[in-house]
């Protein structure tokens, strides 16, 4: 079955509408956050895909109702996955692709503030978790918060250039040049006064098969700023530990996301996304 789908897959767009009855992620509380992880990550499920999950291969919480001043009663449906939080806010809305949202976690992380209604908030201390690689490594979401702003203040790394700022763990900066001859650390794209390098730009705009309506086809597989956001901080290396291994990664920190790149991974997997679902529900829910 999963050979034929992929085959399938390959040759072109196809009907296939017992897709949600052959596999759907265990849990998932309702059809509207179903459909949203479906898109992505059933593919991925079946071997239909070679990246990584979007979401996650299942939920990490039941449908849980968390503080939302505009929602009715004053609580809206989120459900957490490893790799985000989906969320209905206004559930008697029109259906339409931003029907279910997609949370702002990152920033709740690195300044702690819960977001708990269009200008309501709850104020925490900063996460004291790691952002990119190995539990108990450097940095932190709580040491990313000083540099967090939205809107950029205009200096980003230059517009075909390497980037090469490496952040320490003073949080001061240093030059890092090891990979400036790798054309995906090429900073070619400027949002919200941040450069953008090659290596995110050609990831969240990447092509490949997704799952829609009971049907699979290639499409674009992710709307950047549904799924991401804008950039909120430069995109920096840092050394760090991943698996137990000290490497060099590049970061940077968007609304909904973290995207790292790992030069010594395979294609495709240099770039990735950190499992903020998982960080925000530790930092909120656990002890």
């Amino acid at each position: 079955m999963k050979r034929l789908l992929f085959i399938l897959v390959v040759l072109g767009s196809i009907a296939f509408p017992a897709i949600q009855s052959v596999l759907a992620a265990p849990n998932i509380g309702n059809l509207p956050f179903r459909s949203v992880w479906m898109r992505q990550d059933w593919v991925v499920a079946n071997q239909g895909a070679n990246r990584s999950w979007t979401w996650g291969p299942a939920p990490l919480s039941e449908v849980l109702r968390e503080p939302y001043a505009e929602s009715p009663g004053g609580e809206r449906e989120v459900q957490y996955f490893p790799k985000s939080r989906m969320e209905i806010t206004v559930p008697d809305a029109p259906i339409s692709a931003w029907y279910v949202t997609n949370g702002l976690l990152p920033i709740e992380l690195m300044t702690g503030r819960v977001q708990t209604g269009a200008n309501r908030f709850d104020q925490r201390s900063p996460a004291n978790i790691a952002a990119v690689g190995d539990p108990g490594g450097f940095p932190t979401y709580a040491d990313l918060g000083p540099l967090h702003h939205s809107p950029g203040a205009g200096d980003f790394q230059r517009l075909n250039f390497p980037a090469t700022l490496l952040l320490t763990p003073d949080q001061g900066t240093a030059t890092f040049e090891e990979y400036v001859n790798d054309p995906a650390t090429y900073v070619i794209a400027e949002q919200n006064n941040y450069g953008v390098i090659r290596a995110f730009v050609e990831f969240m705009n990447q092509q490949g098969p997704v799952a829609d309506d009971g049907m699979v086809y290639e499409a674009q597989v992710y709307d950047p700023l549904f799924i991401f956001g804008l950039p909120v901080t430069q995109p920096f290396w840092v050394k760090t530990r991943v698996g137990g291994v000290e490497q060099h990664i590049l970061f940077q920190v968007y609304e909904r996301r973290v995207l790292t790149y790992n030069p010594a991974n395979p294609d495709p997997w240099k770039v990735e996304m950190g499992n903020i679902g998982q960080h925000y529900y530790d930092w909120r829910y656990g002890d």
